[in-house]
């Protein structure tokens, strides 16, 4: 068996334009599960607005950390749990998570640059982060997006802002990273430099090639033959190994036809609006299932490895889920919460059961999406090497509140976190106390130590994330992941 440390070197001794090719990125990809090695590490992370409705989203008294009902009465996250919508139930690939914190200093409207970053929102309304956020700090800062042609890429729906509101992908510094709200331009930056497309010269030069009888490996011959003054004799004949190992792959991919999660797709078509605000709503759940079956596909192809997707709402009138015109204010401000939404603190009135159930209704909306994107990950066969983490910028939206921010793990990341539980830290304010989250009575748990442990599993050395006022906020990973 060729280890880990050959195929590094017969990468880059390929050439990072080389190496680029989705095609010759699939074949290595499958030399490595043919191997018995682990496949490259995958990250998304997806925003949702409008916080959760805690009461229907917590454990309830009958479950355990790993034997859970999401089948009950309202359950928001019972998408992951529905074969017969998406072919499967993904129950035992999520990880629930209650009782983080975002420990943002700012409404929590203006939170969402603090899901990924860890770090407090700079400037108010409009500001931004102090450092990078999770996905840019693995891709680029420690270069684990270098081998693919997309280092990453960052789709949101309906509003192209860049900011610490509604963001979640920043760069060194807390520069935040364009979003494509256009599937159109999504798949131009995704696939349009990795494949043939419909366009026919480059068919007519696609076609001269396979009557000339080059294969791919003949046709990168040429490079490697280059670089053999640049490595001893050991090196050379590992080379020739993988040359080998890489035609013979070649031959059976050939024989069964083009994998079906690498085909290709259509450009989608455009669509007659996109923005928030300037008519866009209505089509906002189109728009949502062509980025994420885009993103599925460039993620099995190797185009990418780390992505965010920021989703929006439905605020129109005659929504499918039959929401408030205005799912702000109709639907996350009249949320109404009990003790448990206002972690602990006694509620007069006991709050008002219809407005859970109003925002379950949302909440399930947006996991069915997250669904959708582990149903179209499994179908390239990448699911269990893939770390999604699904969160929004608050928990109770009525009170803008950055406590007990609803997390999903979802995916694999290659074993390095369990999969199939519910994880719940303490989300209580202790009577008697303001709940100052630099005293000594916070007692919940910060947002940042997932996020080191997110680290830690992609291969980094690091004990702390983000930045935030008391180090001890900031450092160590979350127990029990």
């Amino acid at each position: 068996m060729i280890g880990k440390r050959t195929r590094r070197h017969f990468l880059r001794g390929m050439g990072a334009g080389v190496a680029a090719l989705p095609f010759l990125r699939l074949v290595e990809t499958s030399y490595a599960q043919d191997a018995g090695e682990a496949l490259p590490q995958r990250f998304i992370g997806v925003y949702h607005p409008h916080g959760i409705a805690a009461e229907l989203f917590t454990m309830r008294d009958s479950d355990s950390e790993t034997n859970f009902d999401l089948g009950y009465a309202d359950c928001p996250l019972q998408p992951f749990d529905d074969a017969a919508t998406y072919g499967k139930s993904y129950k035992d690939r999520i990880v629930a998570i209650e009782g983080l914190d975002l420990l943002s200093d700012t409404n929590g409207h203006n939170s969402a640059g603090t899901i990924l970053t860890g770090s407090r929102i700079v400037g108010g309304t409009g500001g931004i982060p102090e450092n990078s956020s999770v996905d840019q700090f693995l891709a680029v800062e420690n270069n684990l997006g270098d081998p693919t042609l997309v280092t990453s890429v960052a789709l949101a729906v309906g509003n192209k802002e860049l900011s610490g509101r509604e963001t979640l992908s920043f760069g060194t510094g807390g520069v935040p990273i364009s979003k494509i709200i256009d599937p159109g331009l999504a798949f131009d930056f995704l696939f349009k430099q990795a494949v043939v497309g419909s366009d026919p010269a480059a068919q007519a030069a696609a076609a001269r090639q396979q009557q000339l009888g080059l294969s791919l490996i003949d046709f990168v011959r040429g490079d490697v033959q280059r670089l053999r003054a640049r490595v001893g004799p050991f090196e050379t004949q590992k080379l020739d190994q993988h040359l080998d190992a890489l035609r013979s792959l070649e031959k059976k991919v050939q024989a069964l036809g083009t994998p079906s999660s690498c085909t290709p797709p259509a450009r989608p078509s455009a669509f007659p609006e996109l923005e928030r605000y300037n008519g866009g709503e209505p089509y906002f759940d189109a728009i949502t299932d062509a980025h994420i079956d885009l993103l599925g596909l460039a993620m099995g192809c190797d185009i990418t490895r780390f992505a965010t997707l920021c989703l929006g709402d439905l605020s129109y009138a005659n929504n499918p889920l039959g929401l408030p015109e205005d799912n702000h204010g109709g639907m996350a401000h009249t949320y109404s919460a009990s003790a448990l939404g206002y972690e602990g603190r006694p509620v007069g009135n006991g709050g008002d059961p219809a407005t859970w159930q109003l925002l379950a209704k949302f909440n399930r909306y947006i996991y069915g999406k997250v669904a959708r994107l582990m149903q179209r990950l499994d179908e390239g066969g990448i699911l269990d090497s893939t770390l999604i983490v699904a969160s929004s910028d608050m928990g109770n939206p009525a009170a803008h509140d950055t406590r007990d921010v609803p997390t999903v793990l979802a995916g694999g990341a290659n074993g390095k976190i369990q999969m199939g539980r519910r994880i719940k830290f303490r989300t209580d304010c202790p009577l008697g106390t303001d709940c100052d989250k630099t005293g000594d009575d916070y007692l919940t748990q910060p947002n940042n130590q997932l996020l080191v442990s997110i680290v830690q599993a992609f291969g980094v050395d690091t004990d702390d994330f983000g930045r935030q006022p008391l180090y001890a906020n900031s450092s160590g990973p979350l127990p029990g992941l």
